[in-house]
């Protein structure tokens, strides 16, 4: 909604353009004229005038792909022949930055932003292009440079500011300033004077104290009766209005439900462990521990009430989740579920979902391998029923993101990986031109196997000793006449405890996995965990999903209403969905010289 904001004329000309600025028309104005003209109407029209007279056409069809709700791949196919070289009217080459960005091509986006800029800008055009500079930052995930920008834009440029500009410049503001370190917000103020000073202290709030159930409110309240001195108060993101009146969660009783007997007695010990680790003894807060396995939902209805709890963290299994959510007395505590379900069939804003969810990993390898410029992965997994569950995200998500499918091979067992793999590379169809070539020239015929070139990435879905495995086999398979191919994987594929010479196995595999394993984040948790369980991967995950199950409680009504906001965890950072889902994201790390070295830059 921020960046599709331009118009374009249904019948694309050579007009000027100062009568393009003054005759502009919405798309939806043109949609109730005539509906033949929609995107593919425009497309066709583009491809029977060519490149250059069909450029504008091209984009007008792609403004209207994304109102007509076409996947991502879809619009970057229209996008893709147009030269962005050629000149155009100064609001066709606008639009089409907007839609570069749409699609996350940033460096396309900037590329013509810059050219633009060359030139002599009418008057009326500096304020769009700077916030298009800062469009450009933002997307960039550059936060100090969009809130300098946009600082900049506001104090050269207040009286030419729109509502719009105004409304569009605090949203970007708001969504980067929060993540600027402490120095470059002290900056600011220098720069910028007593306007950029309340943003800084607003987000100083929110860093410091968006844990603290207690203060946040009370300094929150403090900032919004400062700030509203401001002229464009009025133009504060909606986000910012909500945060001032929500009142987060601070229980003083807490149900945990857990499935303590049983198969996943183990796991579900450790989720307590991790829970009770996270509690601070200062605040007075009571915990009523709660076996699922054995107690029926009446009984857990009957205490819940005579304990009168204010916060429910559990079940775990995802039955019981279902069966749970049909009480009406549960449905009126606030609940932090310990896993995911299909959330369709129900609507309750203090429900929330939380999960150590591999498919997260999923989406964010896509985009990644995205941002990375990677244009042709491969995938492969290990077949079973999460391998395949995972590999179908995985194409899924590709698919809507750049409309290819990725090539992907599935194995069997341990056996099969030398096979699997030689069939990715083709390799198998080399070794069986070289057998063909030594019966017809004779043995003594010196040959080098080769491998395909046009696969640029390799993503993983496998546990730690298959991995250990595949590696291998792509270093030895990858033919000398070609680069060694980058290799990726999610978590699973690391094991605590690994010696020197196992993660040289790996050298040069990257991969994704929770801070606190690879880092140790939190030196008073891995102090704790070792007291009271042993040193084993999974046990150490469940662990710190225990302890930031405790950790979120008090921020999960500020993380809905700010789903741009992320806050660190053992587990990951954590922000907040829509569908009240708890998101994370990993740390990027590769295996270098039998050490793993966290990579800062890909988060």
């Amino acid at each position: 909604m921020i960046v599709i904001v331009s118009c374009s004329s249904s019948e694309p000309s050579k007009e000027t353009r100062s009568s393009r600025v003054n005759q502009p028309q919405r798309h939806d104005q043109l949609r109730e004229v005539d509906p033949i003209y929609n995107s593919e109407y425009f497309l066709n029209r583009a491809d029977e005038l060519g490149l250059i007279e069909g450029r504008p056409y091209r984009i007008t069809a792609a403004e209207l792909a994304i109102q007509e709700n076409h996947s991502i791949g879809y619009i970057k196919k229209i996008l893709v022949n147009i030269d962005l070289d050629a000149r155009g009217t100064l609001d066709n080459d606008i639009t089409l930055i907007k839609l570069l960005l749409y699609i996350k091509s940033n460096q396309d986006a900037e590329r013509l932003l810059i050219r633009l800029k060359r030139g002599v800008l009418p008057i009326n055009y500096q304020v769009p292009m700077w916030l298009l500079t800062a469009q450009v930052s933002s997307n960039n995930n550059q936060h100090a440079k969009t809130v300098r920008t946009l600082f900049r834009v506001k104090d050269l440029y207040v009286k030419r500011l729109s509502a719009f500009d105004k409304i569009l410049a605090n949203e970007l503001i708001w969504k980067h300033i929060v993540q600027v370190p402490e120095d470059s917000l002290n900056q600011f103020v220098k720069d910028f004077g007593s306007e950029a000073a309340s943003w800084v202290q607003l987000a100083k709030i929110v860093r410091n104290n968006i844990g603290a159930p207690e203060q946040f409110p009370i300094e929150l309240a403090r900032w919004h009766t400062n700030y509203s001195r401001f002229d464009d108060f009025e133009y504060l993101p909606q986000q910012i209005k909500d945060l001032i009146s929500v009142a987060p969660y601070s229980p003083t009783r807490i149900a945990l439900l857990l499935p303590l007997t049983g198969s996943l007695s183990t796991q579900a010990q450790a989720i307590r462990n991790g829970f009770l680790a996270n509690l601070n003894f200062d605040d007075n807060v009571e915990v009523t521990i709660m076996d699922t396995e054995i107690e029926t939902l009446a009984s857990i209805e009957q205490k819940l009430v005579e304990n009168r709890i204010g916060f429910i963290v559990g079940p775990l299994k995802k039955d019981k989740i279902t069966e749970f959510q049909k009480s009406e007395v549960l449905s009126n505590i606030p609940t932090l579920y310990l896993n995911s379900i299909e959330l369709e069939q129900y609507d309750n804003p203090s429900q929330f979902y939380f999960s150590l969810a591999p498919e997260d990993e999923i989406d964010q390898a896509v985009d990644y391998f995205i941002s990375k410029k990677i244009a042709y992965p491969a995938l492969i997994y290990a077949d079973n029923s999460l391998g395949r569950r995972l590999a179908e995200q995985f194409k899924q998500q590709w698919l809507f993101q750049t409309d290819k499918e990725i090539e992907t091979i599935a194995f069997k067992n341990k056996s099969k990986l030398g096979v699997a793999v030689k069939n990715l590379l083709d390799v198998n169809y080399s070794e069986q031109r070289v057998r063909e070539m030594k019966r017809l020239f004779g043995i003594h015929l010196k040959t080098e196997s080769r491998s395909r070139n046009d696969i640029d990435a390799i993503y993983v879905i496998a546990n730690s000793q298959q991995t250990r495995l595949i590696k291998p086999f792509f270093d030895t398979n990858v033919s000398v006449f070609n680069k060694l191919l980058p290799i990726y994987a999610s978590s699973r594929s690391y094991l605590i405890g690994e010696t020197r010479s196992q993660k040289r196995d790996l050298n040069g595999l990257t991969f994704t996995e929770m801070p606190w394993l690879v880092e140790n984040t939190n030196k008073e948790a891995t102090s704790i965990y070792r007291q009271v369980s042993e040193d084993q991967t999974q046990l150490k995950k469940l662990f710190a999903f225990g302890y930031d199950a405790k950790y979120l409680i008090p921020l999960l009504k500020q993380l809905q209403t700010l789903p741009d906001l992320k806050v660190t965890g053992l587990t990951g950072k954590l922000s907040l969905t829509k569908q009240n889902t708890i998101k994370r994201y990993l740390d990027w790390s590769r295996y270098q010289q039998g050490k793993i070295v966290v990579l800062k830059q890909l988060n």
